[in-house]
């Protein structure tokens, strides 16, 4: 049978475009979370207590909804593939959240569209990019260049090692939701999202025991925090996220992430009292209006 035969993905409609804004305002403060969570727990056992927190609701819903658990050996190599990049780039974001502010977290975090654009380029024949694209995406690199210089005047080395490990999550994020796009055109969504979760709860858990000794205490911060990484996030977020990947196609879906910098940048200065400044907002502005071109057919 042909790949293409295969490729039942189609235009966002109104309920795919509703579940996309909802992924991405529930995403927006996931930098948040992580910055309250790594104030009270190290960096691997934050990320460990998140994924164990994700496969409870993975399987939990996987139960309830009636699905299938058994998995085809010919599935298994795209299966450990995205579950591999998972902890990787959740790696790279705590590691960077950890010396960068929050709202520098999202501005940062919130490229991803545009590097998926890239990544779909050449993965998607149907996603080519073209001349209004390319301009888009070079508006947009120009407010990653504006946060930069927002780093260099505010503690040089603190912000700016933080935003480039977060770039290079995004980069990777990009990459993987166009991959996984494409192989839950045949591999059963619960799947990918539970090898995910498993291979991520197992990385985090064995860094942590190598590398972590100092103790912690479950404090109300943290534990708000796990829930809304482990629960809302790693488990029913990677859930929807998957879901409407393998429904529409991935173009359409990321761009309604645009809303998350706003979102971000508000839920930093009300919870965090982060004082957004005029290159924050001049950033967002660029990230904003180059994403839209980028992501334009």
């Amino acid at each position: 049978m042909n790949k293409n035969n295969l490729d039942k993905r189609k235009p966002l409609d109104k309920k795919g475009g509703l579940l996309a804004i909802l992924i991405a305002i529930l995403w927006s403060a996931n930098p948040l979370a992580a910055k309250i969570g790594l104030e009270d727990a190290p960096i691997f056992r934050l990320g460990f207590m998140r994924f164990a927190l994700g496969i409870f609701v993975v399987v939990a819903w996987g139960i309830y909804t009636k699905q299938s658990f058994l998995i085809s050996k010919k599935t298994l190599i795209p299966l450990g593939i995205s579950s591999v990049i998972v902890p990787v780039q959740f790696g790279f974001h705590l590691f960077g959240q950890d010396q960068t502010s929050a709202s520098h977290g999202v501005i940062m975090i919130v490229t991803f569209p545009l590097w998926a654009a890239m990544f779909s380029h050449f993965y998607n024949k149907n996603d080519r990019l073209n001349r209004v694209r390319v301009f888009g995406l070079i508006l947009a690199f120009f407010g990653i260049i504006v946060l930069f210089w927002d780093s260099f005047n505010n503690n040089f080395i603190e912000y700016l090692i933080g935003d480039v490990l977060i770039l290079i999550s995004a980069i990777i994020l990009g990459a993987r939701l166009v991959y996984v796009s494409h192989i839950t055109q045949g591999v059963n969504k619960i799947h990918v999202v539970l090898f995910e979760t498993v291979v991520g709860f197992l990385s985090f858990f064995i860094l942590s025991m190598l590398f972590e000794r100092q103790e912690f205490v479950f404090t109300q911060s943290l534990i708000i925090s796990l829930f809304y990484l482990g629960i809302v996030i790693a488990g029913f977020g990677l859930i929807l996220q998957t879901h409407v990947l393998k429904t529409y196609l991935p173009g359409k879906v990321t761009f309604f992430n645009l809303f998350q910098p706003i979102l971000g940048v508000f839920f930093a200065w009300i919870i965090l009292a982060e004082k957004p400044g005029i290159e924050l907002f001049l950033s967002i502005l660029l990230v904003f209006i180059g994403s839209y071109f980028a992501l334009k057919k």
